[in-house]
Formats: C-alpha cells, structure tokens, sequence
C-alpha cells in the first residue's frame, strides 16, 4: 500500500479514451528494442504500454524471481483511467476492492474529511482501487508478451552511442538496446550514474505496513479510513473480502528496536482509538509487518540524458503521504510509450514525455511533504487543522482531488 493517500485533499476533466492500439511510427521501429531495467509496477506498465503499441522492449529485473511480495496499494482514479486505456482496468478492479468513500478521522472513528467517491466515479470513470500490490504485478505480468521480462539480471553499467544503449549486467551477460528506461526506484541505480547530485531528504518518520485476516463491520468495508490524532496515523482499507492491508505512520528517529515487540508497541501507540484499530493490530501476523524509512529527493534538473530516461521513482519519489507513488509512475509509463511513438527521436521522445509530466509529478512532491507536517499535529494545531478540514467546502476539497486526477495526455 502507498500509505496516506486521503491526505491529498487536505489542499478540467477529461475523458475517458478507448484502449489505444496503433502502428509504431517508422522511426523507432526500425531501431533496437527497448530496455527497461526495473520489474515493479512502473516498469511492467510501460512495458505493456509500449507492446501494445506495437514497440518492442524487455524488462530487465534483478531479483531472481518475482515474489508475492509487499502489502497492498492503492491506484486512484489517475492510474485507473491509464489502465483503462491499456484495457486492464476491469481486471485490476476484479483482483481488488473498488472503494465507495475515503475518510480522514480522528481518535474515535468521527470525520474530518470525507469523500464520495460514487461522484468522483461519475466524474473520471473509476474510483480508487485497494489492491495487493503482487496482485496488480501479476495482473501486469499476464498481459505481457512471453519473455519479455528476464530475472537475475542486475544492472552494472551501460554506455551510450549513436545506435543506442550498451548495458552489462552482473552476470557476465550484455545487451543492446535502442534506449534505455530506468524504472528501478529511488535508490536508482541509473540515476546514480546520470544525476549523483540528487539530495535526499530524511523525515524521521517510519512507516509500518501489513495485511491482516479481519472482516470488518459493514461500515468499515469498501474504505479507506486514516486516523490522525496524538501525532501518529492509522490508514486501512479491505485489499479482498475478509483481508485488511493498513499501515502505521509514526515520529521515531533512530530508533531500530523495541524491547516487548514491535507488535506490543504498535498497539500501545493506538490504545486509545476506537475500533477497528487495535483489532487490525492484534490480527497482524509481526513477522510479516514491513518497515520503511520515509524520504524523498530534491527534483533534479532532467529526467533524461541522451537515450537514457527516469520514470516513477527514479525520477522523482515523493514521501507517501497523497498516496500517488505508484499511480504517477503509472503515468510516466503511459505518456512515455506515446511520446515513444508520436516523436521523430528518442532525445524528442524523452523531452515530450516530461514537458507533459513534470508539472504534476513535483506538485504532488511538493504538496506530499506538506502533507507529511499536517497529519502529525498534535494539541492545539491538530484541534485547529481538524476545524479548518471539517468546515472547508466540499467544491474546494474536489478541486484538489480534480488537479490530482486529471490526465494531460
């Protein structure tokens, strides 16, 4: 899960399009395929963008095998409309759980904020899904051409000229490619090589994320609820009948042990809020809950250099707290594989694909590192924040969910 996504609210429409199939244009199919190095979400989707649109391209990924892995994520109506057009939309919605509201509350499960989502579905064609994140991989995986993506294939240079790409793996192994995507996360490898100036920006805050066997009350169901009191949050929301995914979001520098237990700990922090929380917790399996450090990175100047392009995270990761982590990578891979087509030349390709991205993606860093100081108030502020929230209207709070939403390609 891509935890915090609810807090996007805290701040022109357009339709939906039909799968898009088309003939690749003749400059790039005469060249080398395509390499993307990176097999997670951002990866697989612009794999599947550019094959059908007829571009040849393979997924290089360095795990040797794909695991189901991970918690759960939520890909908001942005992303959905994008696999909408990939014709995959109804299948993710299948494998997951389609939400009807989104909430922020408080201590005792009362509102802060809250959406109808059946408005946002009217207005962009989906609403959020709750997914598990191996589910939405494996999803992206079956509508893959056979061998498109090969494993145990780690990244330890590559060279650029006038035909392409050159990479070398770990392995002893070459390959020759016509450009080179890299889609391998905020640690990027690629990046590293390209941009080594980038300056990450630590948080102090730890996120916790697990999959509990809960069935909820009805009203809890088909939600997303995240609690913000006593400077910690709480989020969860049903992946699958009967299987909450949910995560933690606290303050806690350095710290790298707790003495009665992780899961001790967690139920302390949430003592005093009202269920389902403390329910979710007790349900967790401890040996499975999975910790990350929160950071970012400041925006670098270019996502790309020569036949070498950033996408999703690689290009600019943002702290959790809007929850558009993986839905914007989402759309870095649509509109990379239509810039891919409609552009004369990669270097064209890669400069189109961030004139059309950029804006968005550094809002949403932006605004998520605000987001990132307001859900942790405490005392006086917090009682002034959830004043504010409950008393904006309505047609303020789904301007900011329509900035989010809205696609420009």
């Amino acid at each position: 899960m891509r935890p915090f996504g609810v807090c996007a609210v805290c701040l022109a429409v357009l339709p939906l399009s039909r799968p898009y199939l088309s003939a690749p244009t003749p400059q790039l199919s005469m060249q080398l395929p395509g390499l993307i190095i990176g097999g997670g979400i951002a990866g697989l989707t612009t794999a599947l963008a550019l094959q059908r649109r007829g571009l040849a391209v393979t997924v290089c990924e360095s795990a040797p095998e794909i695991k189901p892995l991970g918690a759960g994520i939520w890909m908001a109506p942005n992303a959905m409309q994008v696999f909408h057009r990939l014709g995959i939309a109804d299948k993710i919605n299948a494998g997951g759980v389609p939400l009807r509201n989104i909430q922020v509350v408080d201590a005792r499960m009362q509102p802060i904020m809250r959406t109808d989502q059946e408005r946002v579905r009217q207005r962009f064609g989906y609403t959020t899904t709750a997914i598990r994140r191996a589910r939405l991989q494996e999803t992206l995986l079956a509508e893959l051409a056979p061998g498109t993506v090969l494993l145990a294939k780690t990244l330890a240079s590559f060279t650029q000229h006038e035909q392409g790409v050159t990479v070398h793996f770990t392995d002893g192994s070459v390959l020759q490619a016509g450009y080179l995507v890299a889609a391998d996360g905020i640690h990027s490898a690629v990046r590293g090589v390209l941009f080594p100036g980038a300056r990450f920006a630590s948080t102090g805050h730890i996120v916790w994320r697990g999959i509990s066997p809960v069935r909820l009350r009805p009203e809890f169901q088909q939600s997303i609820m995240e609690a913000w009191a006593h400077g910690v949050r709480f989020g969860f929301s049903e992946i699958a009948d009967g299987v909450v995914d949910w995560f933690v979001g606290e303050y806690a520098p350095g710290v790298t042990s707790y003495p009665q237990g992780l899961k001790n700990h967690l139920l302390d922090l949430f003592r005093d809020f009202a269920y389902p929380i403390t329910t979710i917790l007790e349900a967790a399996d401890e040996a499975r809950i999975i910790r990350n450090e929160i950071t970012d990175f400041d925006p670098i100047p270019s996502w790309s250099q020569g036949k070498v392009c950033l996408i999703g995270d690689a290009a600019h990761a943002s702290t959790p707290y809007m929850g558009q982590g993986g839905c914007q990578a989402v759309e870095d891979a649509f509109a990379l594989a239509q810039c891919l087509e409609q552009e004369a030349t990669v270097e064209q390709a890669f400069a189109a694909m961030q004139r059309l991205r950029r804006a968005k993606a550094l809002h949403i860093v932006r605004t998520s590192r605000l987001m990132g100081k307001v859900g942790y108030l405490q005392h006086a502020p917090a009682a002034l924040r959830n004043f504010i929230i409950r008393t904006t209207p309505s047609f303020i709070i789904e301007q900011q969910f329509r900035r989010v939403y809205q696609l420009n390609f």
